[in-house]
């Protein structure tokens, strides 16, 4: 992984999930994700690499899957792409359509936005992670803190002795 992007092309198969899953856990360990976001993204992009597989590509092995990750200072971003037809996704989202919608609705509920663009071929699912920087921040404070106590605990032992 390079800086704060990375991209991954799959191909059209339900064997490359597990790629989709390693991306996540290597995001989730370079930048300290807590459980919720870890399986709030883990959840949203194995439901994108889904929608993209079975409803984009229609499990067409000779198209691909990609995802791209791009992290600022407020949110980490993930664009999951199919090289399918598109819909109308402002359609879609309006009309009931029980289980076909059901993937798009989970993507929202465990993220912070979803857009679409491309005709529909691509989604890009965002999650503010502001908070998780300062949560990062504080534990490792709490972290330091501890450190520096148990120093100085052992220094008055050493110096009693």
């Amino acid at each position: 992984m390079k800086g704060n992007t990375d991209s991954l092309k799959l191909k059209s198969s339900s064997s490359e999930l597990n790629k989709v899953e390693k991306l996540v856990e290597a995001l989730a360990d370079k930048y300290y994700l807590n459980d919720s976001y870890f399986a709030n993204i883990m959840v949203a992009l194995t439901e994108a690499f889904n929608n993209a597989l079975t409803h984009g590509n229609h499990n067409d092995p000779s198209k691909q899957i990609s995802i791209d990750f791009s992290l600022n200072d407020k949110e980490m971003i993930f664009e999951v792409r199919d090289e399918g037809e598109g819909f109308d996704h402002l359609l879609f989202l309006n009309t009931r359509h029980s289980d076909n919608q059901r993937g798009i609705e989970l993507i929202q509920s465990v993220s912070d936005k979803v857009e679409f663009s491309d005709n529909g071929r691509c989604i890009s699912i965002h999650f503010n992670v502001a908070s998780v920087n300062q949560s990062i921040s504080q534990s490792r404070m709490s972290a330091f803190g501890q450190q520096t106590d148990a120093r100085i605990k052992q220094e008055d032992e050493n110096k009693r002795h």
